[in-house]
């Protein structure tokens, strides 16, 4: 061991340094099936993913939807505040088609987190028939019919078992799930 006064005081300082450093910051990554919807039996994958970074605030969300199997596309959320909606319902899909939400075709059909920041989720769940998972009573704003996101009465924990419920049903071989979920960012400042 070297008895150098001035190796021994770099070597200290290097390694206060290095216990007085600022930790890195998480980075705003999406969690992939955290929910763990996904059906492991199933023969097809199912892939969510957002575009362009972690959502804003304000700013209306972006994501790309893709099943491996002709189908049926239904997109839901559970937002930072725990509310649940569905933003697609039997969305009719090809087998690697990438589809957008939202589409490209629509100019009212959009997601927008609203305050507080958190954590939103998103789930997509592709079957080969139509998927009648809620009737009216589960539809928060079903006396607004032009309104082109169903919010649920639900709580997120509701919604999700529900979902779980409801897919033990089909065969495995007939759906495959996707979630993710990705932190909401505060909206930008203005200049």
């Amino acid at each position: 061991m070297p008895r150098n006064p001035a190796i021994i005081l770099s070597f200290i300082a290097l390694l206060l340094a290095g216990c007085a450093a600022t930790p890195p910051t998480p980075t705003a990554a999406p969690t992939v099936d955290s929910l763990r919807l996904a059906n492991p039996r199933a023969p097809f994958a199912v892939t969510l993913r957002a575009e362009h970074g972690p959502p804003r605030i304000g700013v209306p969300v972006q994501l790309s939807l893709r099943a491996a199997t002709d189908g049926y596309l239904n997109l839901y959320f559970i937002n930072s505040a725990g509310n649940t909606g569905q933003l697609l319902t039997n969305y009719p899909v090809r087998a690697n088609e990438m589809v957008f939400f939202p589409p490209t075709a629509s100019k009212r059909l959009e997601y927008t987190p609203a305050p507080p920041t958190g954590v939103e989720t998103f789930i997509l769940v592709t079957t080969h028939r139509p998927l009648n998972l809620f009737g009216r009573y589960d539809i928060k704003n079903v006396k607004r019919p032009r309104t082109p996101v169903a919010e649920f009465n639900l709580t997120g924990q509701q919604f999700v078992n529900r979902l779980r419920g409801a897919m033990r049903q089909w065969p495995p071989q007939a759906w495959n799930a996707a979630s993710i979920q990705v932190p909401s960012l505060p909206p930008t400042g203005r200049s």
